[in-house]
């Protein structure tokens, strides 16, 4: 099955529960207060279904267009059938028959839904898996960087010590710490420098393809997997040999065995090599690329260098940190979208569409990758849906609790034209969304 496939339908999967979940707090909500539900479906159905069936008052089905999906609650919207709706007496099984504060907590339902779900799977997967950390104290050779991290200012073998004047205690955290801060403060060689994270600099780590990590600890230049048919294969290069020099220069991190190799292209090295303890020399001829056809060993699979702490919970101790990790999550989303709104940051560039989603999810299926991405979107969901904006949830609040706080009723027929027109922008919103995540295929 192709990476391509296996992306889409946990895509698909994902999407399906978060607007289950989600339609299922409106309906839920709805029914405790005895409102009516006409409708309940997963993706939107214009002009046919999938499938649907009526149990009870309700229709329940399956849409063909995946965007999405929605509840028809009775009296939220004018009916077709009735232009004149307001004329009438509301029925007790409207929406519209409901106090302020009754309707306030359907349409909150869903929001409320989207929070509890992404907790709930933190929590479980807090439960199940624990949490494993570097300690920040224990990178005890400092950082790698790549080419972006070398453009803010950072070299290989810097120790981060502060980022935004605070110490980060875990170096999981630091790569983002260093995204959303404006300062990072280092000891390089002894020597303390503060270096300022401005916009500027900032859009060389927005202005990429993925926001993958542009920092690292610095390893020891440790072979993990030798490549078939590979010249390093060829030469007799074995999984787990450590490279200790290239000629006469000794080789510490993986970070100067790359600049060595990349120095050396198309000329014959001699290799010294740490093999269980034995000191073993190869003499290898490098092609034009440099490429030597080895992965070098991360610091996750380096654990008896790096001291790692594991974290357990039990069920009732992950509650409160699922609490957490989902508030987490929310304050990177809110501190991105800020970013966004700084051109010069380029932070616009990873904003995406359902394409730019699917390419998060790993190529070969991971439960617990799936449920953290899951949890995410979830606790994204529904910050989103907490905008101000007709059709989205905190579009029907606005009205709400300016009705609240008038005490006088909005017109309907204003808000089903406001909730109409916002229901335009949206569209009109993810199709340039959709188109521009297209174009940043072939221009970016």
């Amino acid at each position: 099955m192709s990476s391509i496939l296996i992306r889409s339908i946990q895509l698909l999967l994902s999407i399906s529960i978060l607007v289950v979940v989600h339609e299922l707090g409106h309906f839920i909500i709805a029914q405790v207060f005895k409102v009516r539900v006409e409708r309940f479906f997963l993706f939107f159905d214009p002009w046919f279904s999938l499938l649907k069936k009526k149990i009870g008052n309700t229709i329940y089905g399956i849409g063909w267009l995946p965007l999405g999906g929605y509840v028809k609650i009775s009296g939220m919207m004018m009916d077709e059938k009735d232009n004149n709706r307001s004329e009438n007496q509301p029925k007790d099984w409207e929406f519209r028959s409901k106090s302020a504060i009754k309707r306030l907590l359907i349409i909150s339902g869903g929001i409320l839904f989207n929070i509890l779900l992404s907790v709930l799977i933190f929590t479980l997967l807090l439960f199940k898996y624990g949490e494993t950390y570097l300690p920040t104290k224990n990178v005890k050779y400092g950082i790698e960087v790549d080419f972006l991290g070398k453009k803010i200012g950072l070299k290989n073998g810097d120790k981060i010590l502060f980022v935004n004047e605070k110490y980060v205690p875990y170096f999981n955290d630091i790569p983002k710490a260093i995204l959303l801060g404006n300062s990072i403060t280092i000891d390089r060689m002894g020597n303390i420098i503060k270096l300022s994270l401005s916009n500027n600099k900032k859009k060389f780590l927005f202005d990429r393809k993925e926001l993958n990590f542009f920092i690292q600890p610095r390893v020891p230049p440790i072979i993990n997997y030798v490549v078939k048919n590979s010249k390093a294969e060829k030469y007799g290069l074995k999984n787990n040999d450590e490279i200790l020099a290239i000629n006469s220069e000794f080789v510490l991190f993986s970070d100067q065995l790359k600049d060595l190799l990349s120095k050396h292209k198309n000329e014959n090295i001699l290799m010294y090599i740490n093999r269980n303890g034995r000191l073993i020399q190869k003499e290898i001829f490098l092609d034009p690329k440099g490429f030597l056809g080895i992965y070098l060993k991360k610091f996750m699979d380096l654990d008896q260098i790096f001291l790692f702490e594991k974290k357990s919970y039990s069920f009732f101790e992950s509650i409160p940190h699922g609490i957490e990790k989902a508030w987490n999550v929310l304050k990177n989303q809110i501190f991105f979208l800020k970013n966004v709104f700084h051109i010069e940051t380029k932070a616009y560039k990873q904003i995406g569409s359902f394409f730019s989603i699917a390419k998060e999810f790993p190529s070969k299926w991971n439960w617990d990758i799936f449920w953290t991405l899951t949890a995410t979107l979830s606790i994204w969901l529904a910050f989103l849906n907490l905008f101000p904006i007709p059709s989205l949830d905190g579009g029907y609040l606005l009205f709400i609790m300016i009705e609240m706080i008038t005490r006088k009723k909005i017109n309907e027929e204003i808000v089903e034209r406001c909730t109409v027109y916002g229901f335009f922008i949206m569209s009109l919103m993810m199709m340039l969304i959709i188109i521009w995540d297209i174009l940043k295929v072939f221009f970016y």
